[in-house]
């Protein structure tokens, strides 16, 4: 049975005990309020009743998420996840859940938690650059990496995201042998700048520097004997190959027909990717909303339109569109790119690695003449199908 995927990613409380300072929950990692179980029934029964409603089976992927998640009692996500069971019974569904820590914080309990209550478990640490600090500007990573040998140690299997700074993005080909010597996958995710002026100050990165650091990792990736999982530089070889292959049927994203990541924040206010967090560009309340009516209503409807215009400036003229589906730029257009006098947007970082990528294949002779060697790339461990840290 095929399943159409969808994630929702769950703001369970914005407590946190690290002060990162690129951290766009910055000004609000002091709060303690959790969601309420009624509350995330609530949420549960709106996400079930929705997709019950399209007669096709869904593969829904719950990514618990903070501030950080495993400050709150392991019984919380016990309740939730028994209490999921319940409403998600029916074989219409595939149900996974995930979480995304710092992992400064592993007793028993919560290493228990981690083995059998999660389907998927992210640890986010950066290797370089110091910025994933304590209240009291104490670096967390000793006990971060402490607590990663911790759940090898379990059989835990987990992956990381390593934010890209000023502080760490020149050190990418250590952060790359960091990763294959340990045998984990990575998601590398460029600084968000935050709507706080002056945060990210000394810290900021451009798309220029994103695109450079990137490439780094291709060509070390390409060299390499052995494989190692680097997100998204992976998905981006996937595209590049599936531009090639005229087995691939191409991919364009529908905003209008799929919503494939949704945010909850701890209030219950619902948000595309694009529009994360923004008040004014909220869908809505799932908590007292049924999804539907929140998918119908006129917020939902101006990001749809706004994802559309975002694809028809940049995309549509791009070779690559099609083997792309234009998610990048649809949700994400604006955060590692720049726009040109017209307002549009350049797509600096994903189209030049494809481009990148491309050049690279043609110069060491594994796409010639259109054709692609396979072998030679080692794709049958790419599998030709992306994994998502």
């Amino acid at each position: 049975m095929k399943y159409q995927s969808t994630q929702f990613v769950i703001k369970t409380s914005k407590q946190c005990n690290l002060r990162c300072q690129y951290c766009y929950e910055f000004s609000e990692l002091h709060k303690s309020d959790v969601m309420t179980m009624v509350q995330i029934e609530s949420m549960y029964r709106h996400i079930e009743s929705y997709y019950r409603s399209l007669e096709i089976p869904v593969a829904i992927h719950f990514i618990w998420h903070g501030g950080e998640p495993l400050l709150i009692s392991p019984q919380f996500y016990w309740e939730a996840l028994d209490l999921q069971a319940k409403i998600f019974a029916s074989n219409h569904y595939q149900i996974t859940n995930g979480v995304q820590t710092n992992l400064t914080v592993l007793d028993d309990e919560r290493l228990l938690l981690l083995a059998e209550g999660f389907d998927r478990v992210g640890v986010s640490v950066d290797i370089f650059g110091d910025l994933r600090v304590y209240e009291n500007g104490r670096d967390s990573q000793a006990r971060v990496l402490a607590n990663m040998d911790r759940l090898r140690e379990a059989e835990i299997p987990f992956g990381c995201i390593t934010v890209l700074s000023k502080k760490n993005i020149n050190n990418v080909e250590q952060i790359y042998q960091f990763y294959r010597k340990l045998g984990l996958s990575a998601r590398l995710l460029p600084l968000h700048q935050t709507s706080n002026q002056g945060q990210n100050s000394g810290i900021e990165i451009d798309p220029h520097s994103v695109l450079k650091a990137f490439q780094t990792i291709f060509d070390l990736w390409l060299a390499d004997e052995e494989f190692v999982w680097i997100v998204p530089v992976i998905e981006m070889v996937t595209e590049v190959l599936n531009f090639y292959d005229p087995n691939v049927a191409c991919d364009f994203y529908d905003k209008r027909e799929w919503e494939g990541i949704n945010l909850v924040n701890i209030t219950g206010d619902l948000y595309g990717y694009a529009d994360a967090y923004e008040i004014d560009l909220s869908y809505g309340n799932i908590f007292t909303t049924p999804l539907g009516e929140l998918f119908e209503g006129k917020k939902h409807q101006q990001s749809i339109l706004a994802a559309e215009q975002r694809l028809e400036q940049t995309c549509v003229n791009c070779k690559f569109f099609g083997a792309c589906c234009g998610y990048p730029i649809a949700e994400n257009g604006y955060e590692y790119n720049e726009l040109d006098p017209d307002g549009a947007i350049r797509c600096i970082v994903h189209k030049g690695m494809l481009q990148y990528i491309e050049y690279r294949l043609i110069e060491e002779g594994i796409i010639n003449g259109g054709i692609v060697d396979l072998q030679r790339l080692r794709v049958t461990q790419v599998d030709r199908e992306v994994q998502h840290v």
